[in-house]
C-alpha cells in the first residue's frame, strides 16, 4: 500500500486559521499562552532550531478546540490538574506521550490519538514537523456524558487508554466530529453561532471519544443482559414528539434507560438503523413536509432546514437530493405555488 504524506499545513489553510492566539519564535511566550488556552506545562525545545510556534483556538461551550504547531522537537511535560481532560488528535508527524503510570504510546497522522488524564503527570516528545489538534473537556462534563451514556454513575476521574485509535469505526466516527466542528468554525457556519447547534455537536464530540476510547467503560457499555423490548419504541416515541429539539445521543440513552450500545444494537435489530440515523432521517421527513406546504410565502430553504437542525446547508442539500429525488429548493417552489393557489382562492 502506497503511503500518503500530507504537506505541513501553511498559515493560510491551517484549522481554524481565522482563530490565531500565537503566533512566536519566544519559547517563553509560547509557554505562556499555551498554557492559558490549555493548562499549565514545561516547554522544552530544541535550541538548535528556531521555534515557529503557531496556535489558533475556539471555545465551544465547555470544549475548548485548537491547532497547535511548534515547528522543531520539543518535550512538554504536564503536571496533574485535576480538572481537565485532553484529546490529542496527530494531524501531521508524530509524537510520542508517556503516562505516569508507565504507559507510552505513540500517535501518527490522522491515525492515533493520545488522551490525557487530569489524575495523571503526562510528558510528550514532539517531533518537528508534528500538528496536532488538542481538545481540552472538565471533567464534570465528560464524566457526566459517560454517566449518562452507562445510565449508571461515575466516580471518581475516568480511567481511560492513553491510546486511541483513529482507524477503527469508532476512531473515525470521532475525527469526522472534529473535522466538522472544524470546518463550521473555518466556514463561519451556523454552528458558531447557534447555541442549540452547539450544545449538538459538543455532545457528539463528547460521545464519539467516550465510544472511541479503550477503558473499563467499554465492557459497561457493551453489556447487553438487559433486553428491554420497550426500548425502540419508547425511543422512535420521543423522536416522533421532540425531534423539534433536536435530541442527542446522550438524551436518548436517558429515554431508554439502558447504555449506548445496548441502546444502539437493538435499535439496529428492530430497525435497520442506528437512534441518530432515524433521528436524522425523521428530521428529513419533517423538513419535506414544510417544504410542500411551507408556513409563509417568505419562508426560505435556510429557515426551514436549521429550525429541524440541519446547519451545514451544502451538505443538507445533497442528502435531501438523495433521499427525495429533487433539490429542496424544488420542493420549496412547488409548495410556494400551492401556497399562492390557497391565498388567491
Amino acid at each position: 500500500m502506497q503511503q500518503i504524506v500530507e504537506s505541513p499545513a501553511s498559515p493560510g489553510n491551517e484549522p481554524l486559521h481565522q482563530y490565531g492566539r500565537l503566533r512566536t519564535s519566544d519559547p517563553d511566550e509560547a509557554q505562556h499562552v499555551v498554557a492559558d488556552v490549555f493548562e499549565p506545562h514545561v516547554l522544552t525545545p530544541d535550541r538548535s532550531t528556531r521555534l515557529q510556534a503557531r496556535m489558533n483556538a475556539v471555545q465551544s461551550g465547555d470544549l475548548t478546540i485548537g491547532y497547535l504547531t511548534y515547528g522543531l522537537a520539543a518535550g512538554i511535560d504536564l503536571p496533574p490538574n485535576d480538572s481537565w481532560y485532553h484529546i490529542n488528535v496527530t494531524l501531521r508527524g508524530d509524537s510520542t506521550v508517556t503516562r505516569s503510570d508507565g504507559t507510552t504510546t505513540a500517535t501518527a497522522g490522522r491515525r492515533s490519538a493520545a488522551v490525557l488524564l487530569p489524575h495523571h503527570r503526562q510528558s510528550i516528545a514532539w517531533n518537528a514537523d508534528t500538528e496536532q489538534i488538542a481538545v481540552r473537556i472538565p471533567r464534570e462534563a465528560l464524566e457526566s456524558q459517560v454517566a449518562t451514556l452507562l445510565q449508571r454513575p461515575v466516580h471518581g476521574p475516568l480511567d481511560l487508554d492513553l491510546f486511541v485509535d483513529l482507524t477503527t469505526p469508532a476512531g473515525r466516527g470521532l475525527l469526522r466530529a472534529l473535522d466538522f466542528a472544524i470546518s463550521e468554525w473555518d466556514d463561519d457556519g451556523l454552528i458558531a453561532h447557534h447555541v442549540l447547534a452547539r450544545r449538538q455537536l459538543e455532545s457528539l464530540v463528547l460521545s464519539s471519544l467516550v465510544l472511541a476510547a479503550s477503558g473499563p467503560h467499554q465492557a459497561l457499555l457493551d453489556d447487553d443482559t438487559v433486553s428491554r423490548p420497550d426500548v425502540v419504541r419508547a425511543v422512535c416515541d420521543h423522536i416522533d414528539t421532540y425531534a423539534a429539539d433536536l435530541p442527542t445521543l446522550a438524551e436518548l440513552v436517558t429515554v431508554a434507560g439502558v447504555g449506548a450500545r445496548t441502546l444502539q444494537n437493538q435499535f439496529r435489530a428492530a430497525t435497520g438503523r442506528t437512534p441518530i440515523q432515524y433521528l436524522r432521517e425523521e428530521r428529513l421527513r419533517r423538513v419535506r413536509a414544510e417544504l410542500e406546504a411551507p408556513p409563509s410565502a417568505t419562508v426560505t430553504v435556510t429557515d426551514i432546514a436549521t429550525r429541524w437542525g440541519f446547519y451545514h446547508l451544502g451538505r443538507f442539500s445533497s442528502t435531501y437530493r438523495t433521499t427525495f429525488g429533487e433539490l429542496p429548493s424544488q420542493t420549496l417552489e412547488r409548495g410556494l405555488r400551492g401556497h399562492s393557489s390557497v391565498r388567491e382562492a
